[in-house]
Formats: structure tokens, C-alpha cells, sequence
């Protein structure tokens, strides 16, 4: 899928191009989607279900449609909307778990990122271990701190992160939608200003697990589209040939100037 959003108000063109597959842990609980507020606002969210019995996908689900309606019916944009947005996720999820012994232990980590098309400006939040990466000059400028007990030990100063991507727990998380969680959700303080040239990524941990910043910043610098991005990335993911490959998938957006006349 690839989109173009632009229109005389707005700051910039925003392409948009997604890509989610199986891996090798079918079925795929991954989801993802968007929603264009009347040319004012964009929100797009991901989410990576987990809970066994299929109902990770569920989960996952019901947080990415939550997401979207919640802002599409308020599209406040303010780190105030994107935590409303997270709760109206988590409310919808922990509300279902208790009608089915099956449902009980579902979640999902959730990521979500809002932009104000005329101003340019992004937010975004999360909860859990899928991620946004924020690309500048073609080198990740901004990455968001996953909620689980590899971040913690890596905050500890017990392993350094090369060192972390084979650890057995490097999965257990300390937060998420519809799960036990030690740690709230993160949500940007402060919007930041957009340039021509960005490039955004939210991507879930079977994504970002097989593939280093410098993977991505490579693939990055040759690729003439985000279709194509993602297309590399995703074949850098199966060159990897990873025994237990999660599900993996991404949404990434590319910034450019907007050439429609006011």
C-alpha cells in the first residue's frame, strides 16, 4: 500500500507506504492502519498482539480500530489526545478479556503517531516494544525506549545493546495495552517540527529485532521511495533466516515539500 497525502493548507506531502508479514510465527497479530481527519490531521497507528489461543491478533485489533475511531471522532493534537487515544485502546481490550477464559491474557503493544498537516508538526506515543524511528539527513535522529526488562537492564548499565538482541527475556515486557504493566505508556511532551527530507517509521519487534539503525539508515540512503524502503528492509529481514522470525511489519511515512499551489 502506498498513499499521498497533500493539499494546498498543508505543510507538506506526506507518502506513506506499509508492509506486514508472518514471518515465521503464523498467524500474523499484527495490525495497522490510518486515518486522514478532513485534511487537517493524520494519525497512524501499529500494534503487535500477543496472548496465545490467536487472540494476540484480536487485541491488537481492537487497539489499532480505537485508535482510529478515537481520533477520528476528537482529533486533538496534543500529548493530552495521544494519551486519551492509548486509554480508549487499553479500556477496549481489558473490557473484553474478562468474557473468555481464551481472552483473558491478551494485549498488544501499541504505537501511534499524529501529525498536524498544516503546521507540519508530529506526536506520538507508545506502549510496549513496537517502535517509531525518526530518520533526519538519512540517520536516525529520534527513537522511542521500549517498556521492557531488556530497556531496563540496558538503563542499568548491565548489558550494552548489541548485546541484548539474543538474551532469552529480551521479550518480557513491562507494559502494554491489557496487560499487567509496571510502567505507563510514553507520549512526546513536545511536537516536533517536520523537514523536507524526514522519514518516520513505527514498526513492531519482529521488524526491528533483525535489522540495526545502520540497516536501516542504509537502506534508507538507495531507496526512491518508501515502498521501496520497506521492500528493502523486509528483504534484509529474510536474508536473516531466523529459525523463529515473529511477525513482522511497518508503516513508514517520507516527507517532502508540498509543490500544490495554495
Amino acid at each position: 500500500m502506498i498513499t499521498h497525502i497533500a493539499g494546498p493548507a498543508h505543510r507538506f506531502r506526506i507518502s506513506i507506504a506499509s508492509r506486514s508479514e508472518s514471518g515465521r510465527r503464523p498467524p500474523n497479530e499484527d495490525r495497522l492502519g490510518l486515518v486522514d481527519v478532513g485534511g487537517r490531521a493524520l494519525c497512524c497507528v501499529l500494534a503487535d498482539g500477543a496472548g496465545g489461543h490467536g487472540q494476540g491478533g484480536l487485541a491488537a485489533r481492537m487497539t489499532v480500530d480505537a485508535v482510529l475511531e478515537g481520533f477520528r471522532d476528537s482529533p486533538l493534537f496534543a500529548p493530552a489526545g495521544m494519551a486519551s487515544l492509548i486509554s480508549m485502546a487499553e479500556q477496549s481490550v481489558s473490557g473484553e478479556q474478562p468474557l473468555s477464559a481464551s481472552r483473558k491474557h491478551m494485549s498488544a503493544t501499541v504505537v501511534l503517531l499524529c501529525i498536524e498537516l498544516a503546521s507540519g508538526r508530529a506526536l506520538w506515543a507508545h506502549w510496549g516494544d513496537s517502535r517509531l524511528y525518526l530518520f533526519r539527513a538519512h540517520t536516525v535522529l529520534r527513537r522511542t525506549q521500549d517498556h521492557s526488562l531488556v530497556q531496563q537492564l540496558l538503563e542499568a548499565g548491565l548489558y550494552r545493546e548489541e548485546e541484548t538482541r539474543h538474551l532469552p527475556n529480551r521479550s518480557v515486557l513491562a507494559g502494554a495495552i491489557g496487560a499487567t504493566s509496571q510502567v505507563p505508556p510514553t507520549v512526546l511532551a513536545q511536537a516536533v517540527a517536520l523537514e523536507p527530507g524526514d522519514a518516520l517509521l513505527l514498526c513492531s519487534d519482529g521488524w526491528w529485532e533483525a535489522l540495526d539503525d545502520a540497516d536501516m539508515q542504509r537502506a534508507l540512503q538507495t531507496s526512491a521511495s518508501p515502498e521501496v524502503w520497506l521492500e528493502a528492509m523486509a528483504d534484509a529481514i529474510r536474508a536473516c533466516d531466523t529459525v523463529h522470525q515473529d511477525n513482522y511489519s511497518a508503516l513508514a511515512l517520507w516527507v517532502s515539500a508540498n509543490d500544490e499551489p495554495a
